[in-house]
């Protein structure tokens, strides 16, 4: 089965429209690419620096929580010198209220002895 030479032209121009059709999506597909890589270096980038911004949130969440400790640990110090001075002060009290009794009971005796 021999074919023409119009055959063949047809042919060859068959061929010729899809190597350029291939050309031309191949070209296609390389702009595609080329804006994929493109946009995905532009999105990496914006990773990168929302990292960057979370890493440096998160360090001075951490300072902030270790200046917050201190500061309850200072706290429950001066709470602690503050339960430590009341019972001083209560058992001060508690001495100069039985001084007092025993004075008032003293005088009281003997300024009603007196007095009557």
């Amino acid at each position: 089965m021999e074919m023409t030479n119009e055959e063949i032209g047809q042919r060859i121009e068959f061929i010729i429209e899809q190597q350029a059709q291939f050309a031309s999506d191949v070209q296609i597909l390389r702009e595609i690419q080329a804006a994929d890589t493109k946009m995905l270096k532009e999105q990496c980038r914006n990773l990168s620096d929302a990292v960057v911004a979370v890493v440096g949130m998160v360090g001075r969440l951490a300072e902030a929580q270790a200046r917050t400790d201190q500061r309850v640990a200072d706290l429950a110090e001066g709470l602690a010198r503050t339960d430590a001075n009341v019972a001083e002060l209560a058992e001060r009290l508690n001495i100069f209220i039985s001084v007092v009794e025993k004075y008032i009971s003293r005088n009281g005796n003997s300024g009603s002895g007196n007095s009557s």
